[in-house]
């Protein structure tokens, strides 16, 4: 399973990376521009993204080193850079302490305790990401641009 969860994070990682080329292909503009969405941007809904897998991972590792010092993207070139030090940080804390996840015990914003196998928190991550670049591909086409494929089957053709 571990290589089936990591597998859907690099998934995830491509697909997070093709969409950000493509909103900076488009114009810079549209990545701050505010619009009537699940959040007020598409730079917004990027950080939203990020900031969950940030705070996962740190539910996983308690004592991981995570940069929290961004709190926003001011950029594109940062949001890249972001998830790019994010991704590496994930995949290699959970293929060190894969065996130690097993269950993984934790509390959400509320304070309520759950627990969770280091899969099922893989699988969201990766769901939870699908669902956001749909936001962000329904605020490119309201901009009246075009959008570009991060669907799961191209992530396959795209690996050959």
């Amino acid at each position: 399973m571990k290589e089936h969860g990591i597998h859907m994070l690099q998934y995830d990682y491509w697909a997070n990376m093709k969409l950000l080329g493509h909103v900076e292909s488009i114009e810079e503009d549209i990545f701050h521009k505010q619009m009537n969405s699940v959040f007020p941007s598409i730079a917004e809904t990027f950080y939203h993204i990020f900031r969950g897998q940030r705070i996962w991972i740190k539910r996983c590792i308690t004592d991981l080193a995570v940069d929290d010092s961004i709190t926003s993207f001011q950029d594109i070139d940062q949001a890249k850079k972001g998830f790019t030090e994010l991704h590496s940080i994930m995949i290699d804390s959970i293929n060190l302490h894969y065996e130690k996840l097993s269950e993984v015990v934790y509390q959400n914003t509320k304070g309520t305790t759950f627990k969770n196998h280091i899969d099922e928190i893989m699988h969201h991550l990766a769901n939870h990401g699908t669902y956001h670049r749909g936001n962000i591909a329904s605020m490119i086409r309201e901009c009246g641009y075009n959008g570009t494929s991060t669907d799961y089957i191209q992530y396959l053709r795209d690996l050959g």
